[in-house]
């Protein structure tokens, strides 16, 4: 008797235990992740432009480098239920939850309930998922909409509403972060080809009415989120649209090594959907296999947004200076659509042949080497002297076999720097790991599932499941320790706490210079009655080397000089020591500034010291 008879709700048990530890996990995260810049900036410009100080994309105000709702939404969930941290991480609870239900929904329409429960494990497993998507960042709103203009769009038989609905989204997703352009004709695309032309007629005026209405309510200046990414000689009717500075990236040194580590990084936090994409790609089933053409369709346009997506913010991140370690946060945008294209396929079969079994098995050791690179601090010492390597050179001298030190090896006879002989070390011990598991498959499939197991079992299965399972298993056991904090789980209390601490002894109307770090950015949403010079609040990137002035301060950007006449008109000066081209000194050591003293109260135990002066009375 199968466990489905016996335990009709057996399935449901488990999707539900696995929606329960991922909210628990949200929560969790939501109260003890550190603050970072961009979440700030979301959150403070938000909060002004919801109140109506200021408007997005206006001159003189703040850098909109964002679509608008990236910043409206955070803001008027503050405006709704109160400034702060606090409720904006809720918020994002919320909407990570609204992402799992769709996410459930779709799954189980392309592969049934235990492809459902699948993904909702995934999800529920992962570090990188529960901790992103609880803070106030616009990768959970973006993964939300997208995951459910695929529970509207996805599958055969679609309402008309729905269709209409789905594009509507994906106009939404794209004015919340413009990098997500090319998902609106890619689904209008789809459309087309799976609901046929009266709804793609729908699909078109729906999505083209709100995406111009947006432009038609910023013009002209919303056509700055899109005049960067053109180039300047063949569109010079935008230049009014580009600040034309020097942001000084182009001086940053990034090796190789930071960009190879950003993959490993990438690797670990997605491990199953990245290697199960790739996977999956190399498995495909032919067309003639599949349970119907509107499954083939639904993992045609799954593919083709994930791989033309993963390509733009690889290129993105990757070969740009300004965020090479971006790389894993900006897969968070579209991970919905990795993991549908996996259950699509494997849901419909796999195709094998050598060529495919062979390549398969490369794609599989590169993700088990990428894996182990991840933790060359944690075992890369271990590895290089524990490992030995037999000389074959010397067997042949001496008569007898030699053995050196992995170490030893990769300094004498590579001559390898010892940063890239941790890393070489850790990858190899994910290679031979992943060589035992493939092993492992072979004798498993071999003397049991051939004689044992359920008839029809693919040699593939096997170890694709083992390499999913471990890949998904091992980063959060490794990774509990990485996720203690001072802060315990009363982070947003003690950020509250810091918050009206700094708002009291802050008068109502000051003029306030800001040169905190993007941890602390969000502490600015607390006093709020208190007046910040807008080009600060851009988590640092607001500071340029070079520009005409005023074009600057029309964008809302700064640079020096700008900087030295805000300090000659503020009336309190909020600074962080390490901030770049400030020093603390110059305000300790100055007599017309006077040290106002400012409790951090517990925030201090887990966040670097914010100094706190103003002018000398």
């Amino acid at each position: 008797m199968s466990n489905t008879r016996r335990f009709p709700y057996l399935i449901e048990i488990i999707t539900v235990i696995g929606v329960i530890l991922y909210i628990s996990r949200s929560f969790y995260f939501a109260n003890t992740s550190l603050s970072i810049g961009d979440e700030g900036a979301y959150l403070y410009k938000g909060y002004l432009f919801a109140r109506g100080d200021y408007q997005p994309f206006q001159d003189y105000g703040f850098w909109t480098n964002k679509a608008p709702l990236a910043f409206l939404i955070p803001g008027y969930v503050q405006y709704w239920f109160g400034a702060g941290l606090r409720q904006a991480r809720y918020f994002a609870i919320a909407v990570s939850s609204l992402m799992l239900v769709a996410l459930w929904i779709t799954s189980n329409r392309l592969g049934g309930k235990m492809w459902a429960a699948l993904v909702v494990w995934v999800f529920a497993l992962s570090d990188a998922s529960t901790s992103i998507y609880s803070q106030a960042l616009s990768q959970g709103l973006v993964a939300c909409m997208l995951s459910w203009v695929f529970a509207s769009v996805l599958g055969e038989n679609r309402p008309l509403w729905q269709v209409i609905v789905a594009s509507v989204l994906s106009v939404l997703i794209v004015m919340t972060r413009q990098n997500m352009i090319v998902l609106p004709p890619l689904l209008v695309m789809y459309i087309f080809w799976q609901h046929g032309k009266i709804a793609g007629q729908w699909a078109i005026l729906s999505s083209a009415v709100l995406f111009l209405g947006f432009h038609a309510l910023y013009w002209p200046n919303i056509l700055q989120l899109w005049a960067p990414w053109l180039p300047d000689t063949l569109t010079p009717f935008l230049n009014d649209f580009r600040p034309f500075t020097t942001f000084g990236y182009d001086s940053w040194v990034v090796g190789s090594l930071s960009r190879i580590q950003s993959v490993a990084t990438g690797i670990q936090y997605h491990f199953f959907i990245l290697c199960g994409f790739a996977c999956a790609l190399i498995l495909f089933p032919k067309r003639s296999d599949w349970k119907s053409r509107s499954q083939f369709k639904s993992a045609v346009f799954l593919g083709l947004a994930f791989l033309s997506l993963f390509v733009m913010h690889t290129w993105a991140s990757l070969y740009n200076l300004f965020c090479v370690q971006c790389f894993s946060p900006y897969q968070m945008f579209y991970m919905g659509a990795g993991v549908l294209f996996i259950v699509a396929v494997f849901s419909n079969g796999a195709a094998e042949s050598k060529f495919r079994e062979g390549l398969l098995v490369v794609t599989l050791l590169f993700f088990a080497g990428g894996l182990g690179l991840y933790y060359f601090q944690t075992w890369g010492d271990w590895a290089l002297s524990t490992l030995r390597i037999p000389l074959v050179n010397r067997m042949f001298l001496e008569g007898k076999l030699v053995w050196a030190s992995l170490r030893d090896v990769f300094t004498y006879a590579m001559n390898l720097p010892s940063d890239i002989q941790k890393r070489a070390a850790s990858a190899l011990i994910g290679v031979l790991a992943g060589m035992i598991l493939l092993m492992l498959s072979w004798l498993i499939h071999r003397f049991y599932t051939k004689r044992h197991g359920p008839g029809g079992v693919s040699a593939v299965n096997i170890p694709l499941c083992l390499f999913l399972m471990i890949g998904t298993l091992v980063p959060p056991a490794l990774n509990r320790s990485a996720y203690s904090s001072p802060c315990s789980t009363n982070f947003l209390s003690y950020y509250e706490q810091a918050g009206k601490s700094l708002s009291e002894v802050i008068p109502s109307g000051s003029l306030v210079y800001w040169k905190g770090s993007g941890r602390h950015l969000a502490l600015s949403t607390y006093p709020a009655p208190a007046v910040i010079f807008p080009p600060q609040i851009t988590a640092g990137a607001g500071y340029v080397l070079a520009g005409d002035p005023d074009r600057l301060l029309r964008f809302g950007l700064f640079d020096d000089k700008m900087d030295m006449e805000w300090r000659k008109s503020a009336d309190f000066f909020i600074l962080w020591q390490d901030y770049p081209n400030t020093k603390l000194s110059d305000f300790q050591n100055d007599e017309e500034y006077e040290a106002v003293q400012f409790d951090m109260k517990n925030l201090a135990g887990c966040e670097e010291p914010l100094y706190l002066f103003r002018k000398h009375l």
